[in-house]
């Protein structure tokens, strides 16, 4: 592990397109909108011919309407509410995109030892950052307990025959840690299909970048430091055929007699986390793997998210705030992302 001083945070929701000021330098298409609660921007250079702006709009359009529509908690005819409202021990037959979603949580709760948990969403709802309406009253003790028992990814068993999930005990899942990533790789596999190769897809700061544009320059994307009351830009990222996936927390909190209460929930203590770590970035060949990773890294906080990334050989980038600002701490694996300078 190795640090320095910066303060390199959070995607900005416009990202930011370097090397495309000189006249050789690649047509970029825009694309842009609402889904999931959120924005999405797509940029298209180098747009073949044969494929027109209408063809690339519907298929960006079709396939993140279909991640929402089958993962979405905001929407009561979602796929994922009516498992929510399943019966407990009754198979439910789901769609293989969801099954795949929630197989992969699956995997990384295992690898994460807890810390990434899409059961989580009871207590994520009591604590006021849920779908209901916000909330800036802490919980009572007895609704902890009651909301906790319904926590634990140990409750969900997988029929991979016949894509089935079943309940255990009656647990919520809450795909948000993960989904808009899923969203952001099937948009950017169906690109490829099209014969578009050179795009940089991001939903909700979720991004993976296809091919270097036509000029050989890669795609850059700006990064935010982490001060809730602006937007800065502080450093960019290239990013060739990778995602990248940050998460943090200094501006979704609210505060009860002058303490601060995170959005981001430990699912092993039930409660918000505690720890000085601002924000994770991680780097990694998909983008629903690394949105769900950097929600771990969040939960697990600078000590242990950062010597478990070490061990799998993850590329993670940490915020850390200490007394004199902030601290940046990056996994060995991340540095090849760095500027030589700044390694």
């Amino acid at each position: 592990m190795k640090t320095f001083q910066s303060a390199i945070i959070w995607l900005l929701l416009s990202m930011m397109i370097a090397g495309c000021t000189s006249p050789d330098s690649a047509e970029i298409i825009e694309f842009s909108g609402r889904t999931m609660g959120t924005w999405y921007s797509v940029k298209v250079a180098d747009l073949p011919g044969s494929i027109s702006r209408q063809q690339v709009a519907d298929t960006i359009q079709s396939e993140l309407d279909n991640v929402n529509q089958k993962m979405s908690t905001y929407r009561d005819d979602s796929e994922l509410s009516k498992f929510n409202h399943a019966p407990v021990g009754a198979p439910f037959e789901v769609s293989k995109d969801t099954y795949q979603v929630i197989s992969r949580a699956l995997e990384i709760w295992r690898l994460s030892h807890g810390a990434f948990d899409i059961t989580v969403g009871p207590l994520v709802n009591l604590w006021g950052f849920g779908p209901s309406e916000k909330t800036q009253t802490l919980p009572s003790k007895s609704d902890m307990v009651a909301a906790w028992e319904r926590v634990g990814s140990d409750s969900l068993m997988l029929h991979s025959n016949v894509y089935q999930v079943e309940k255990v005990k009656d647990v919520y899942l809450d795909l948000s840690a993960i989904a808009k990533g899923y969203g952001v790789d099937k948009v950017s596999l169906a690109l490829q299909d099209l014969g578009v190769h050179r795009f940089l897809v991001e939903v909700g700061g979720e991004v993976r970048a296809g091919a270097d544009k036509s000029d050989g320059n890669p795609w850059r994307v700006a990064l935010e430091e982490p001060v809730s009351d602006q937007r800065k830009v502080h450093s960019v990222v290239p990013l060739t055929n990778v995602a990248m996936a940050t998460s943090g927390d200094y501006r979704n909190f609210f505060e009860v007699k002058g303490k601060r209460y995170s959005h981001t929930i430990d699912p092993r203590s039930g409660m918000p986390v505690e720890h000085n770590l601002v924000s994770a970035t991680v780097i990694l060949d998909n983008c629903a793997d690394a949105d769900a990773w950097a929600t771990a890294f969040m939960v697990l906080g600078p000590d242990e998210g950062m010597a478990m990334a070490e061990a799998y050989k993850i590329p993670l980038y940490m915020i850390i705030k200490v007394e004199s600002g902030f601290e940046s701490r990056y996994s060995q694996s991340f540095a090849m992302y760095l500027p030589k300078d700044s390694r």
